[in-house]
């Protein structure tokens, strides 16, 4: 049954909800359009994008884009859009009506132009990553335990990853609003969907490398999901691995660029992440540990957990990666007493031909552009950078 059309002037930039009085604030969230002040080199509110999306509230800003709720007009659903802004890279000219070029547009992207050319290779660098998550995250649409990906195109002389808006809050945030820690019969059901799919995303050959109490979501049923995939990459390959290193959860072969990464990277991160929800207490730094390790068992630090389950997130936090679980489902079967590979019925991940999707299974929607194509498309037409070029890499 088709979904009601929805009149856009009538929407709450803040929320996406449909208004009886748009010149009145919002009452389900209480957004303002007249008093909103949007940060500085956002897109405006009510802009439309590729023809179909339209732009409301800035609902993140980092270093390395700019995130906002948006509308999908074709679909009357509310999705979440990413744009490509590196930080201190990347700025919108206050004036660009002056500009010949036919690829500029009122909201167009440009890089600084003191040093230009280092500026240029670092913001192609960055979207080169930032295309890559496009790409890791199609893989995997179908599976629960991961946000889903669906579109990814460019414009304003920058590129936009389309997502699902997930209703919910981060575990961190959640252990702040439950007096700063979590209960771990609250914690460890939430966390079944993302082992299964962590354990999945590694059988491919792509690991995380960043997980933290920031990048898992929670929604209104408490599923968990994986959220950021930035900073990913394929294991197997000898690509940049540099990345801006998340103190506390970032294991010691991660401080160092010629360190072996693997699946017990993304488990050191998970473990870090379990340590830190279950006491409030987040761990000293990897590299710090190998001189003198102050970490103490989840039972001395007074968390009502099995002696099993303290050992396992012990074993997945060793400083050395070889004394780690090596799978993901290793470190399930120690945590839980049970088999990940008999709970995880989810399909292989789809095999992604130049975004050629199959079919989705039916509560995870298909992907409505080529995403591998767009990305694709647009290294093929600006040039692909070199791996070591990555200057902006988190």
């Amino acid at each position: 049954m088709a979904k009601k059309f929805i009149d856009p002037n009538r929407l709450c930039m803040g929320c996406m909800t449909e208004l009886e009085d748009p010149s009145k604030p919002c009452p389900h969230c209480g957004f303002w359009l007249p008093k909103y002040q949007k940060p500085a080199n956002s897109l405006p509110p009510m802009e439309i994008l590729n023809g179909k999306y339209l732009i409301g509230k800035v609902i993140g800003v980092g270093g390395f884009g700019i995130t906002y709720i948006g509308w999908n007009l074709f679909l009357c659903t509310k999705v979440c859009i990413k744009e490509y802004f590196p930080k201190g890279v990347a700025f919108r000219p206050e004036n660009q009506t002056n500009s010949n070029s036919y690829a500029y547009t009122q909201y167009s992207v440009d890089v600084y132009t003191e040093h230009k050319d280092k500026s240029m290779t670092a913001y192609m660098g960055g979207l080169r990553t930032y295309i890559k998550e496009a790409e890791n995250l199609a893989k995997f649409y179908t599976m629960p335990g991961i946000i889903s990906v669906r579109d990814f195109f460019y414009g304003n002389r920058t590129a936009y990853i389309v997502m699902e808006y997930l209703e919910g809050i981060t575990l961190k945030q959640l252990a702040k609003k439950s007096g700063g820690k979590l209960k771990p019969e609250l914690l460890f059901p939430m966390l079944r969907d993302v082992f299964r799919a962590m354990n999945m995303v590694h059988k491919s050959g792509i690991i995380h490398r960043d997980i933290s109490p920031d990048n898992i979501m929670i929604d209104r049923q408490y599923k968990a999901k994986v959220i950021d995939f930035g900073a990913a990459r394929d294991y197997h390959t000898n690509e940049d691995k540099s990345v801006l290193l998340k103190h506390g959860y970032a294991p010691v072969e991660q401080y160092d660029r010629n360190g072996e990464l693997g699946p017990w990277t993304d488990i050191y991160s998970l473990s870090a992440t379990i340590y830190y929800l279950l006491s409030g207490i987040k761990i000293q730094r990897s590299i710090e540990r190998q001189t003198n390790d102050r970490v103490q068992l989840l039972q001395v630090v007074g968390v009502p957990i099995t002696e099993e389950q303290d050992l396992a997130i012990k074993k997945a936090l060793s400083i050395d990666k070889k004394d780690r679980f090596q799978t993901m489902a290793e470190f399930y079967q120690a945590l839980y007493g049970e088999s990940l590979e008999k709970k995880d019925n989810s399909p292989e991940p789809p095999k992604v031909q130049n975004a050629s999707m199959q079919a989705a299974v039916p509560h995870r929607k298909k992907p409505e552009g080529n995403v591998i194509d767009a990305a694709q498309k647009y290294l093929a037409e600006h040039g692909e950078v070199k791996n070591g070029d990555n200057a902006i890499n988190r």
